[in-house]
């Protein structure tokens, strides 16, 4: 199994873009005719634009997105995105990003179209535990350039755009059907056969953060609100005052704030946030309520606390600690403009001025000062610092490995959440705590790790699950955790939880590749659910349920994909370079079933949602065919 784990890992990934158009005043309409316009030129509501991304093996995927297009009706095509911006779709993991705010003209949508441009796309995947830069093509083996993405909404939910109704468009640009990825030739070859699927009033609780980037525009004391000019990703914080539309911003009294490396809750950390200038970076991390057009914040870093403003940042993964020397793992270089992706280990040099935050670390349990001796292995850290060595893509993308460390001696260092992947050895419940054998920290294997001088055994390694339900946690079963590591030589507890989850719980992810494709994938297909015939079946015909855990397929019991047991879900088939979308499991299978009776063929099917290994059935919210 490990060879086939090896080449299979490069599949698990996924990216969404996600559209929100919500519709508070306007009223009126345009004429016809085909032209684009731009949404200013209209009367019309507003629309908010996000994006996201899952769990994946790609390292990074920036490429730039020079267009979103909404087609009415009418034909009228509405363009929404005011500036071609760069997007690293890798680095969205669980997050959706506020993209733009804008407006929209009313009437209704049937039609969106993605322009996606690989002219200067940066690509890796990792190989071998390295970050390797990838080549990327299309189905005929040609470089890429620009690609246009379209997908036709549900008929039966098309997008109406109504004076004083909220409506929610959701683009996932699928990064799982869209790439495949050969890792096993150098370089590693990345075949790109875009995919969009488009979802009307989509069900957003598995989104459990939103994230928005820009400069401080206002600020009200009164209330304790402020607004945002929004400029996402990578686009220059400082030098450009172009932006990509305003948003207010709603904290709460449990909203944490870190501002220019200080900390607070509520009112006062408000307060630190109001003696900032106008056109201060900021971030701020909560949910956006699309009824209210507000964003209700849970976490804000301004000031200097913001990576790619005024000081260099490096975020990654602490994999061995030497006195006040930290080795850094999986780093990302971020400056003003873009993340560099590190390919050496970056050493960072403590002091007694270094300052130390832990995200999420507000509450009346956690009060004591943060210092540079709860900076542990396995704990995932943004550092704010200064740079010294050489930063050079081209250089590193060559195999050229040039010493580079930074200096965080009177700099910052912030403990983000970090995740642990395992199997739970013993669960000791009177104490809240597990014990686990470690796989998996923060995506990367468990022997890039030095526990040196930590106390912790990664063969036993206890995690202090606090006031945490462990009803879900099983002995010799795999286990999720995401919390923080606990201090350097202070194990045990090795590890402080705040989420648990067991894997089986998680939801998976089901990929089968028929090769060549066919027309006879199912033994019966019906409204009730899919059972696919494994015959003829490629390579890849697993389920994943996180990347250190898969399970290959077998022809008995026939696999099975069912309707979501959590309501009306998201299904598409992609043909010919066209995506059709369905609500409706009953119309996905329809469809499908009339298209396979014709001339087509199915070559990859994916499908995400609650996974029953016994009965080899997945319970699926979320499933993409590719045909040919």
């Amino acid at each position: 199994m490990d060879g086939i784990k090896k080449w299979l890992l490069p599949f698990f990934f996924m990216a969404g873009l996600f559209v929100t158009a919500t519709v508070l005043t306007g009223c009126g309409s345009s004429g016809g005719g085909s032209d684009a316009v731009t949404a200013a030129s209209l009367e019309k509501g507003d629309v908010v634009i996000s994006l996201t991304d899952a769990e994946g093996d790609f390292e990074k995927y920036e490429v730039d997105i020079a267009s979103i297009m909404l087609t009415r009706k009418n034909g009228d095509k509405v363009e929404t995105l005011p500036l071609t911006t760069r997007v690293d779709f890798a680095q969205y993991v669980q997050l959706s990003e506020i993209l733009t705010t804008g407006t929209i003209p009313l009437g209704a949508y049937t039609h969106a179209t993605m322009v996606l441009d690989y002219s200067n796309a940066d690509i890796q995947v990792e190989v071998d535990g390295v970050s390797t830069p990838a080549v990327a093509q299309d189905v005929d083996g040609n470089s890429l350039t620009k690609l246009e993405v379209r997908v036709k909404l549900d008929i039966n939910r098309p997008l109406v755009i109504a004076p004083g109704i909220p409506a929610h468009l959701s683009l996932d640009f699928d990064l799982e059907a869209t790439n495949t990825v050969d890792t096993l030739v150098v370089p590693p070859l990345v075949t790109v056969e875009p995919t969009l699927i488009a979802e009307v009033n989509p069900d957003f609780d598995h989104l459990k953060r939103h994230r928005i980037r820009g400069l401080l525009s206002d600020i009200n004391e009164r209330e304790e609100t402020f607004e945002i000019a929004i400029r996402p990703f990578r686009h220059r914080i400082h030098r450009d005052a172009r932006h990509f539309g305003k948003l207010k911003i709603v904290p709460s009294a449990e909203t944490t704030y870190e501002v220019d490396g200080e900390t607070g809750e509520g009112s006062k950390g408000f307060e630190l946030l109001a003696q900032k200038a106008l056109r201060t970076p900021v971030i701020v991390f909560g949910e956006f309520n699309v009824r209210e057009r507000v964003f209700k914040a849970r976490e804000v870093l301004a000031g200097s606390s913001v990576p790619g403003g005024v000081r260099d940042a490096v975020r990654g993964s602490i994999i061995a600690r030497s006195g006040d020397i930290l080795t850094v793992r999986g780093a990302t270089l971020l400056r003003d403009e873009r993340g560099i992706i590190l390919r050496q280990d970056v050493k960072v040099l403590l002091g007694e001025n270094t300052k130390v935050t832990k995200q999420g670390k507000h509450h009346s349990d956690e009060m004591d000062p943060l210092d540079k001796e709860d900076l542990s292995v396995g704990q995932r850290v943004l550092i704010f610092g200064k740079i010294s060595g050489t930063v050079s893509p081209d250089i590193l993308s060559d195999g050229i490995v040039a010493p580079l460390s930074i200096d965080a001696t009177e700099g910052l260092v912030r403990m983000l959440y970090t995740t642990v992947v395992g199997t739970v050895n013993a669960i000791v419940s009177d104490a809240a705590e597990i014990e686990m054998t470690l796989r998996a920290i923060n995506g990367r294997a468990i022997e890039i790790f030095d526990f040196t001088g930590t106390d912790s055994d990664p063969a036993a390694y206890v995690v202090a699950t606090g006031g945490l339900t462990l009803a879900e946690a099983e002995v010799g079963e795999p286990i999720r955790l995401r919390g923080h590591v606990a201090s350097f030589g202070a194990a045990p507890p090795d590890f402080f939880a705040r989420t648990i989850m067991d894997v089986s719980g998680i939801k998976a992810t089901m990929v089968v590749h028929w090769d060549p494709a066919t027309q006879t994938p199912f033994i019966s297909s019906s409204e009730s659910g899919l059972e696919l015939d494994l015959t003829g079946v490629g390579r890849l015909h697993h389920v994943f349920r996180t990347r250190q855990y898969l399970t290959e397929l077998t022809p008995e019991p026939a696999p099975q994909v069912l309707p979501s047991s959590e309501g009306r879900g998201r299904y598409a088939i992609r043909q010919s370079g066209a995506v059709s979308v369905h609500s409706d499991f009953g119309d996905f299978v329809n469809d499908l079933t009339q298209r396979l009776a014709g001339d087509a063929a199915l070559a990859r099917l994916y499908a995400r949602g609650r996974y029953t290994r016994i009965t080899q059935s997945m319970s699926a919210r979320w499933a993409t065919v590719v045909l040919r």
